[in-house]
């Protein structure tokens, strides 16, 4: 090869990364629906609505809507304990006059013990029941209603 072609070659190069960057910096994002809830949890959510006909039923809930780090703002404490809540969220929170009653959460294949146990204790740290059912074992709506009802005599 020449070394005269060389500069050409580089210059093609560094041109064709730029025009890579530019297209890559500017193509917008696509998204797609998703559903809010599986059709497991759709069929226990219509079991919360018979049991809670009188109650607020909010799904799929961010923890940060929930609770906040107990830390100076901006603080290394503050940013490891944020990262553990940020993206999680809670099943349902039943509410009456915008007071939360319990939390409720359906545990499937897809939870985490371990996981699920941390979170739990950071919730009942910051004063909130945490109530667990089994998607094998559903409760019926009577024994959902009792099992939130029941505790808060």
């Amino acid at each position: 090869m020449r070394l005269d072609y060389l500069p050409w070659i580089i210059g093609c190069a560094i041109l064709i990364l730029a025009l890579v960057a530019v297209v890559h910096v500017t193509r917008k994002p696509r998204y797609r629906r998703h559903q809010v809830m599986t059709d497991n949890e759709a069929e226990f959510y219509q079991r919360l609505v018979s049991a809670f006909p009188d109650l607020q039923i909010w799904p799929q809930v961010p923890l940060l809507s929930l609770i906040r780090p107990d830390a100076k703002p901006g603080s290394r404490a503050f940013w490891v304990a944020f990262r553990k809540i940020s993206n999680a969220r809670v099943d349902w929170v039943i509410v009456q006059d915008l007071e939360i009653l319990a939390i409720i959460e359906l545990d499937d294949r897809t939870h985490n013990f371990r996981r699920d146990a941390a979170r739990d204790q950071i919730l009942k740290s910051c004063g909130y029941r945490v109530l667990r059912f089994s998607s094998k074992r559903r409760p019926r709506a009577q024994q959902l209603r009792e099992a939130v009802l029941l505790g808060l005599a």
